[in-house]
């Protein structure tokens, strides 16, 4: 086993993260697991929600996981294969907030089944981002404050 931890994040469209880390949590179909380094080898399912991970200077990065699946292996490598990923600082808050509204609007309306489950799932799109933003903006201004 290895003492050093590299994080990975591939979806379909890019390569989204590679990187050294010293500690990385993730929301599994088992529940959320933090994963160190010299950690067992794992394979396990992912759920939407939040990917956080230290990078080497101890700064907390956050992104938004929307499924797929992990593995880690021996060598500390610990590959994210991701059905959609995006990092924090890469949401646009207003198109999310826009996005948002009209799923909200289109949920209103349930005359049609298959727009209902399109909006739906817009709409837990939507509210992870939110999540991730509100996550990476409250850790930013904690730490801001400790420096202080």
């Amino acid at each position: 086993m290895t003492h050093k931890l590299v994080l990975d994040i591939v979806t379909q469209e890019t390569r989204l993260v590679t990187v050294e880390a010293t500690q990385v949590t993730v929301e599994t179909t088992s529940g959320e697991i933090t994963i160190l380094p010299g950690h067992i080898p794992l394979v396990s399912r992912l759920r939407e929600g939040l990917l956080r991970y230290l990078d080497e200077k101890g700064n907390e990065q956050v992104i938004a996981i929307f499924g797929g699946f992990l593995e880690l292996g021996e060598d500390g490598k610990l590959s994210i294969l991701a059905d959609s990923a995006v990092r924090a600082e890469d949401i646009d808050l207003a198109a999310v907030k826009r996005a948002e509204q009209e799923a909200q609007s289109a949920l209103a309306d349930k005359g049609k089944e298959r727009d209902f489950a399109l909006a739906e799932a817009a709409l837990r799109h939507a509210a992870l981002q939110l999540r991730a933003t509100e996550h990476r903006n409250r850790h930013r201004s904690n730490n801001q404050g400790n420096h202080n």
